[in-house]
């Protein structure tokens, strides 16, 4: 049976009446209205359809099943400018230990085949990471060009190509509203499509951006995988790797804003659709496997409890927002309350046993095709 959370308090609130104006119509002391609201004790089971009546609402509502009226879905906001502008050192703890470098040499030289300077447009590039990954590997003389619309990041990367003497070319601007004079050898993305509405127009714009003859990539991870990756030594896998709830805040998602988490499995049937040939998709093969016994142990773990959101437990007030905000995307109380108390264990193991050890699969992913000579 799902949990209950008593909405007494913020129905009051918005009826703008007083525990004592609840209590006269009930015919309870504003004492018991007092102990309702913070939980102490629960109304009869024969007062809640009179309860339920005098808000207006249904009494799933009132026990806090299901979201109030006001409470509509609010969509995600990790498209947005603002989102991104001040997540240069999220981005650069998060990228770190993402990729083995001999599998990067293995894309570019075995994969893709690439024995000739290229030029790279990098979509969404964030602080210019990829450039970074891929420049040391590339044939000399290739060119690196970024383009993301968050200018903090746009100027961190130029700061930080010019401190390790590396040519580069930023743009701050939206790719939507970008009209590129050159055309380019590889067009990628990292991580992008996932935050996006609709991502299969991003693809098609990254498309135009490619040379005859040129490579589109575009690099995300599988939310399923990610999900099922993580192993934490001591704690319950099955438990660790339980994301029911997920999946439904992830198809409601899709259904209200086209926000797609599956878009890392669909990207290369968009690729062809699309009019890419010779689509294909590799498995990125780094695994993060962390013990006390692993070169730079303490930052590592440090980033990854950060980069989870793992640091500190959710308090009361935090988890009742949060339960709210997942109710309106698709859970159930009871989903979003295991979803909390979750995230509230990992916490406590992490902080209790500062030899934690862990094992983490991603599940990123490559697809990529080659852009014919016929416009798409």
């Amino acid at each position: 049976m799902d949990k209950i959370s008593l909405r007494i308090v913020d129905l009051r609130k918005q009826k703008r009446i007083t525990q004592q104006e609840l209590a006269d119509h009930v015919g309870v002391s504003s004492q018991t209205i007092s102990k309702w609201e913070t939980g102490s004790s629960m109304p009869d089971i024969t007062v809640l359809p009179s309860l339920a009546d005098y808000f207006q609402v249904t009494t799933d509502q009132l026990l806090g099943l299901k979201p109030l009226d006001g409470e509509i879905y609010i969509p995600e906001e990790t498209a947005a400018t603002d989102y991104w502008n001040h997540k240069s050192d999220y981005l650069m703890r998060t990228r770190r230990n993402l990729w083995n470098n001999d599998y990067i040499r293995f894309l570019i030289s075995q994969v893709w085949k690439i024995d000739k300077p290229v030029s790279i447009l990098d979509c969404g590039c964030g602080y210019g990471f990829l450039g970074l990954l891929l420049l040391p590997y590339l044939p000399s003389g290739s060119t690196y060009t970024g383009i993301d619309f968050a200018e903090d990041l746009i100027n961190e990367g130029r700061d930080l190509f010019s401190r390790q003497s590396i040519k580069a070319e930023f743009i701050c601007k939206n790719i939507f509203d970008y009209s590129a004079e050159n055309r380019y050898d590889f067009v990628v993305c990292q991580a992008v499509l996932r935050h996006l509405d609709h991502p299969a127009s991003f693809i098609q714009k990254m498309i135009t951006f490619a040379k005859s003859g040129g490579y589109v990539v575009a690099i995300e991870t599988n939310r399923e995988i990610e999900c099922c990756g993580l192993y934490i030594d001591g704690m319950d896998y099955q438990e660790l790797c339980s994301h029911e709830g997920l999946e439904k805040k992830w198809q409601t998602e899709l259904a209200m804003q086209g926000r797609d988490y599956a878009i890392a499995v669909r990207a290369a049937h968009i690729m062809q659709q699309l009019g890419l040939i010779d689509v294909d998709v590799r498995m990125n093969d780094n695994v993060e496997f962390l013990t006390t016994q692993s070169t730079d142990y303490k930052e590592r773990k440090h980033n990854f409890i950060e980069y989870n959101s793992w640091a500190s437990r959710i308090d009361k007030n935090e988890k009742e927002q949060l339960i709210l905000h997942l109710m309106t995307h698709g859970l159930s109380r009871k989903e979003a309350e295991d979803y909390c108390d979750r995230n509230n264990k990992i916490t406590e193991y992490f902080s209790n046993n500062p030899a934690a050890s862990y094992t983490y699969l991603k599940g990123m992913m490559i697809s990529y095709g080659i852009k014919t000579e016929e416009p798409v």
